[in-house]
Formats: C-alpha cells, structure tokens, sequence
C-alpha cells in the first residue's frame, strides 16, 4: 500500500513501517545477512515435552525400584541419598517447566505460544500414554486384522535377528508400568 498522508488521522508506527519498507525492505529485518531466528520449533516443542514428561512419570512411580537397584549397586547410604535427591529436583524442575510452558501459552502470542503448545501437548500424551491401562493396548492389538499382526510379530522376529543377545520373549506391548 503506497504512503499517503491523510488529514483525517494521526500517522502512527505502522505508517512508519511501512514507509521504510518501501524504500529500504531490507531495513526492517536487520540488514541484507540477518537471519530471522524467531521460527516456531513445534516438532522439537513437542518432543521435548514428550520427553520430559514421560522421564517425570516414569521416575515417579518407580521411586521403590530405584531405590531397590541403588541398594543393589552397593553405594554408601550418603551417596544413595544423594542420587534419590537429585532425581527429586529433576522432578521438580520438569514440573517447574511444565507450568512455565502452560503459562507461556495462556499469556504469551505468536512463536511463544506456538512452542508452548506443542511442548505441553508433548507432555499430554506422554502422560496419556504412561497411563493408559493394559487392557487398552490389548484392545488395540486384538483389533488388528490377522495381516497387521503377523506384520508385529515378524517385526519382532527381525529385532530378535537383528541383536541376537536380546531375549525376545520378555519384550511385549504393554504400558511402562506392566
């Protein structure tokens, strides 16, 4: 839209943006090699999120597992302790940055609100995903037509070709808690 100054209204910013747009468009961007580093990460938002969430739920409710493989390692009670303390801040810090991202989406607009979104919808699903019963992933396994099983089980077989040390039969599809 070309410049024209109107008696009718005061010029504010906008005009002026647009004004030095037309004479110089690379003015406004930083110069002729300036990068424009504010793009929305959705992808890695996400993953981060899945990631992290999944790594509080799986910690938090295998809290007498750690402790069992920590006795088991033969580690000094002091050092024990310290280890359980430090996954406890883990815990804290993730949660920490949970509310952060869902504040972040309430509040904030454009990449900001887009990477928040994506990140707490990471963790949403991680968290779905933990928690689904067994029962659920059964379902859906039985719901697979006799072709999409086979398809499982010889990909299982090729896993099992593919590291030989690995012992198939204690892998199966279920949630992390079973």
């Amino acid at each position: 839209m070309p410049y024209r100054p109107s008696a009718f209204r005061k010029q504010d910013h906008g005009d002026f943006s647009r004004r030095v747009r037309q004479i110089d468009p690379t003015a406004q961007c930083g110069g002729p090699n300036h990068r424009n580093r504010t793009q929305p990460k959705v992808v890695t938002a996400a993953l981060l999120g899945f990631g992290a969430a999944y790594m509080t739920a799986a910690i938090a409710t295998n809290r007498a597992v750690i402790e069992a493989t920590l006795r088991q390692q033969g580690l000094a009670a002091d050092t024990q302790q310290m280890i359980l303390s430090i996954l406890t801040a883990a815990l804290a810090a993730t949660l920490v940055m949970l509310t952060i991202q869902v504040i972040r989406t309430a509040l904030t607009a454009g990449v900001g609100r887009k990477n928040g979104r994506a990140y707490v919808m990471g963790a949403a699903l991680a968290f779905a995903m933990f928690y689904t019963p067994d029962a659920i992933y059964i379902l859906g396994y039985d719901l697979l037509d006799g072709h999409s099983q086979g398809f499982l089980a010889k990909a299982g077989d090729l896993v099992g070709d593919v590291f030989p040390g690995l012992d198939i039969d204690q892998i199966r599809f279920t949630s992390s808690r079973g």
